[in-house]
């Protein structure tokens, strides 16, 4: 009998154990599967707060709709924990996240904006804190997160909607850190308006208008400047806007004796520039049809009036780029194939050869005190900076080091280096000037009618294969595209006699 009962409660107590043990291995779970969806949730809103630190600093959305992907498929475990707090607390973040490209405009007078914002950054902050407590988040990271939110200096008035510009958002978070605030006199008819130039009450230019640089002068507004240099007249010494007026005159020049295109966005329309936009202003960018150039904060960068940059944002105006999507491949094709079309009209303005060109994208760009030769590198992506603050260009140059990334709308400044170098093969491999023929295939499948929204890597790759086909013969322009595309590890078709590029 005392045998039995030892046995008997031996087995209850193990019973008891195991059950015990489920229980605890359940809490468990359910903690780590908490601790989970938090930590998705806290990388997808501090990512997006990003743009919004970049916004509250430089006074300019450059980021695309925030995505809510992480919180869509992971909010239901918050909101079934015993206390919803936290799942209140991250959704009004969310919601304040989703206002803040609305905040952006001409719509609301500066201390309605300002008011709006700070609101809204008071909800994020107060967000990421919770969310951060709950993946448990290390407090000094989140010090650094939130800082970034409640350091920027209140909103000027811009204007400017949501357009990337020159600087990729990789590199915004790293300017947001330590970055700075942003802060009518009609000449012969000339009136600038929401990005257009209006000449006597028409968009027509004429020899005098053909070229037009406006002084913003720390400005940033859209409309209004005094105009600073018109066509034909001399330089003004301000290097500013002496260098953005050989800029659009190098570019019209290029486009127009390379590829016989006299225009950007319709017949006739002026090309057009402002300088001095902003205070401290860390980029460049399109508004319909004028390019906005600002002086930098000579911490990053310094002014953006490099004729290669010049180039590289004005081709934004080509139509043919238009039906081509803003993201992932074909958005990162867009920003390659204006990289090429900048880089050679800067060989163009200089007459240089393939082997006398550099190859850099924006030299000069960079401060002083940044380790670095330019903003990208055509000819070896990856190499343009190494830099403390900045960091390293994440630029791959093969389709094997493709980045997958839901930054960068997708990654378009960053995976643009790999269809950019199967250009610069293409030229090294033909030799001579970039634009003799390298260029014209390269012009020819832009304008084939073929790009839209959905094209990829490989069916340009294709277009330029067949375009050498057509324009040249079944000769070494053709073998030559076929290995450049082969060297970066893409098929133009017909490549089983093509040997890879090193």
């Amino acid at each position: 009998m005392g045998e039995i009962d030892s046995t008997l409660i031996s087995t209850l107590l193990g019973v008891a154990g195991g059950a015990l043990a489920t229980a605890a291995g359940a809490v468990l779970r359910t903690r780590s599967s908490i601790r989970t969806a938090a930590r998705l949730i806290y990388a997808e809103l501090t990512r997006e707060c990003t743009a919004v630190a970049y916004f509250r600093t430089y006074g300019h959305w450059a980021a695309p709709t925030p995505s809510r992907d992480a919180w869509d498929s992971n909010s239901g475990v918050l909101a079934r924990r015993r206390r919803s707090a936290s799942f209140e607390a991250v959704l009004r973040g969310y919601e304040a996240l989703e206002f803040m490209p609305f905040i952006d405009g001409n719509s609301l007078s500066p201390g309605h904006r300002e008011a709006l914002a700070r609101d809204a950054v008071k909800d994020l902050v107060a967000a990421i804190g919770e969310i951060g407590r709950v993946a448990h988040i290390p407090r000094a990271r989140l010090d650094v997160v939130t800082g970034r939110l409640r350091n920027a200096r209140p909103l000027s008035r811009t204007g400017v909607s949501s357009t990337s510009g020159t600087i990729p958002t990789y590199l915004q978070e790293r300017m947001a850190d330590t970055g700075y605030s942003m802060r009518i006199l009609p000449r012969l008819g000339i009136r600038l308006t929401d990005g257009r130039v209006v000449v006597d009450g028409n968009t027509a230019s004429t020899d005098r208008t053909q070229y037009i640089v406006f002084d913003a002068a720390g400005s940033d507004e859209l409309k209004e400047h005094p105009v600073a240099r018109l066509a034909g007249e001399d330089a003004t010494g301000d290097p500013a806007i002496d260098e953005a007026y050989d800029g659009l005159v190098a570019t019209a020049t290029f486009l127009r004796e390379v590829f016989g295109r006299d225009h950007l966005h319709q017949r006739g329309t002026p090309f057009a520039a402002v300088v001095h936009y902003g205070t401290n202003y860390n980029n460049a960018f399109m508004r319909n049809e004028v390019l906005f150039l600002g002086d930098g904060d000579n911490r990053y960068f310094s002014r953006f009036t490099h004729v290669d940059v010049i180039a590289t944002e004005l081709c934004k105006g080509l139509p043919e780029l238009w039906s081509m999507g803003v993201e992932g491949q074909h958005g990162a094709l867009r920003c390659s194939i204006r990289d090429v079309l900048g880089v050679m009209t800067k060989q163009y303005a200089e007459q240089q050869t393939v082997e006398e060109a550099d190859w850099l994208l924006g030299v000069g760009l960079l401060a002083p005190g940044i380790n670095g030769v330019a903003l990208r590198s055509i000819k070896a992506p990856g190499t343009a900076y190494d830099d403390v603050d900045m960091g390293k260009d994440p630029q791959p140059a093969v389709m094997d080091d493709y980045v997958h990334t839901r930054n960068d709308n997708g990654g378009i400044h960053i995976n643009s280096g790999i269809p950019s170098r199967a250009f610069y093969l293409l030229a090294e491999q033909l030799g001579g000037k970039a634009w003799e023929r390298a260029g014209q295939i390269w012009w020819d499948a832009l304008t084939s009618g073929e790009l839209d929204a959905t094209t990829q890597f490989a069916d340009f790759a294709r277009l330029t294969a067949a375009a050498a086909l057509s324009r040249y013969g079944d000769g070494e322009e053709h073998r030559a595209v076929l290995e450049a595309w082969n060297g970066v590890g893409l098929s133009a078709g017909g490549e089983s006699r093509v040997s890879r590029v090193s």
